[in-house]
């Protein structure tokens, strides 16, 4: 029993003494910035001689975001993997390939041994040819229902989240026809339960896609045919 008792002292103390270090070792938070990137954009300038692409970013990793909806200069690596996209696969490429206005995505590392001007390596870049938005002939978005006219098959919509037909509307208030097959669902008791364009109201949030119709070029139609609904006191 004595020996018991004494274990029990030792240990007590023991936790003591290290409690405080490890609350705190706990307490230090250890931040490194990222050292690796991904961008997006369309292509300013090639220097095939020394190896680099200038290109104006239009999406941006954290470690990038500095450069959104700037022109940045990316290093291309000696043993880089440059792709172009076709059809569901992709084809090797040479630099020499990539021409200004073409459409790429950039994956690579980033130096900072000189913090105040990082050096941004490629290590991948795809190029992909992108339709003009004028050309698109489908699109999705989510938003919150502004309006409904059932009768007439219109739904009007504040956009927060768009694919890019959509992007010039993106947070405005934005009309759509809803198709007369339209298929509109929403979740009761985690099942999706058929409703229809009645059902929805001012304040829902919905997620819709559809197709375009560009028959009069100038005025495009956005037809809906496919939509969730959260009702306004459950949307997300």
């Amino acid at each position: 029993m004595r020996k018991v008792v004494v274990f029990i002292v030792v240990a007590l103390v023991a936790l003591a003494v290290c409690a405080p270090a490890m609350a705190s070792s706990s307490a230090i938070t250890w931040w490194h910035p990222p050292t690796s990137f991904t961008v997006a954009g369309k292509v300013q300038a090639v220097d095939t001689t020394n190896s680099r692409l200038v290109l104006r970013v239009q999406l941006a990793s954290l470690s990038a975001k500095q450069y959104l909806g700037e022109d940045m200069t990316v290093v291309v690596a000696p043993d880089a993997q440059l792709l172009k996209a076709k059809g569901v696969g992709f084809v090797k490429i040479a630099l020499a390939d990539i021409a200004p206005d073409d459409h790429v995505r950039v994956m690579g590392t980033v130096d900072r041994s000189g913090p105040s001007a990082p050096t941004y390596t490629a290590e991948r870049v795809i190029m992909r040819h992108l339709v003009p938005p004028e050309g698109l002939k489908f699109f999705a978005f989510r938003g919150r229902v502004v309006s409904v006219d059932a009768a007439g098959s219109r739904l009007v919509a504040h956009l927060h989240l768009v694919t890019r037909a959509l992007w010039q509307a993106l947070e405005t208030d934005f009309g759509f026809n809803v198709g007369p097959k339209a298929r509109i669902v929403q979740w009761v008791d985690g099942a999706p339960v058929v409703i229809t364009l009645t059902d929805v109201a001012a304040g829902d949030t919905v997620l819709a896609k559809g197709h375009i119709d560009r028959s009069d070029p100038a005025n495009p139609v956005f037809i809906i045919h496919w939509m969730r609904v959260w009702k306004a006191a459950s949307a997300l």
